[in-house]
């Protein structure tokens, strides 16, 4: 299915005795952008829970916060460790005796030491918790990444709707320049024949070769002058790219970054029919086809 880019989700779950809060937050970007916010003692559970984004968001500027809701949070509880304690104890009174140092080892010289004190958190946890930790905020994450899914293809549907919409405006257009361009060649056709009847009016001849020879120039000049004149061409390509744009959006999938490109060859296209029109009925209807391509373009932005 197609999806936008566009999206948000929140939930809240338990893990490790604590309650958190998961908010996931998607914005249009060329590529996939993922900013995680958690707390610190969380840290080492980013770059799994980075692979479990990625496994299912392929474009985006996507945020993500972990937010533990607990009013004491274990981070900034300190512990105790009395075991690293005992053996710092021990090593700094061998050094006094070993050197001879008068001065008696005080509390300041043991809470120095590393893990003497220190905050609780993944560090204080064993591995079991770890990982059952791990697996409670996965699980989490996947779960707000299926409402945040949810929400981003039921926009992308509505996306979708809206550009079949105006790629029928498109077509519609379509005829309408095929009919008006068949006017003007008539109508060319007969202003040049009237033109013709006047000069031979103005100048009449007896010599039939002349006049058929002349009449003859005439029409191949007639013709060169329609054919530059001529959008059949650039109408074939342009709803040739409509089609595809159709078939694309059928297909589904990431098209974004595709549908950038159909837009840019119909814009080619459109402006070709402008220079080449000097009719203002067509050149009405190219500043209509600009308008409905550009709305296109700023809907795909969306799009993954």
């Amino acid at each position: 299915m197609i999806q936008s880019m566009t999206g948000y989700a929140s939930t809240r779950f338990e893990s490790g005795g604590d309650v958190f809060k998961l908010e996931l937050k998607t914005l249009n970007h060329r590529f996939l952008d993922l900013k995680i916010r958690m707390p610190r003692d969380l840290a080492p559970f980013e770059a799994g829970l980075k692979s479990l984004i990625e496994s299912k968001l392929k474009r985006g500027s996507v945020d993500v916060w972990i937010e533990r809701q607990n009013s004491q949070k274990p981070e900034n509880q300190v512990h105790y460790n009395e075991s690293q304690a005992g053996l710092a104890f021990q090593l700094l009174n061998r050094m006094r005796e070993q050197f001879k140092i008068r001065e008696e080892v005080s509390l300041r010289d043991l809470v120095s030491f590393p893990d003497v004190l220190g905050k609780s958190g993944a560090d204080a946890r064993d591995e079991t918790t770890l990982q059952k930790m791990k697996s409670e905020i996965e699980v989490a994450i996947s779960t707000g990444l299926d409402f945040l899914i949810e929400m981003k293809r039921s926009e992308g549907t509505r996306l979708r709707d809206a550009l079949l919409q105006i790629l029928q405006n498109l077509e519609d257009s379509r005829e309408r320049l095929l009919r008006q361009r068949d006017l003007i060649r008539a109508r060319a056709k007969e202003k040049v024949r009237k033109r013709v009847n006047l000069c031979f009016e103005a100048y009449p001849t007896s010599d039939e070769r002349l006049r058929a020879l002349l009449e003859t120039r005439i029409a191949q000049e007639i013709t060169y002058a329609l054919e530059k004149l001529d959008i059949e061409e650039e109408l074939t390509r342009f709803i040739g790219h409509v089609r595809a744009t159709r078939e694309l959006l059928a297909a589904g999938g990431a098209v974004g970054k595709r549908l950038d490109f159909l837009f840019q060859e119909l814009n080619r296209e459109i402006n070709t029919l402008g220079n080449k029109s000097q009719d203002l009925e067509i050149s009405k209807e190219v500043i209509e086809l600009k308008m409905w391509v550009e709305q296109m373009r700023e809907q795909s932005l969306n799009l993954e």
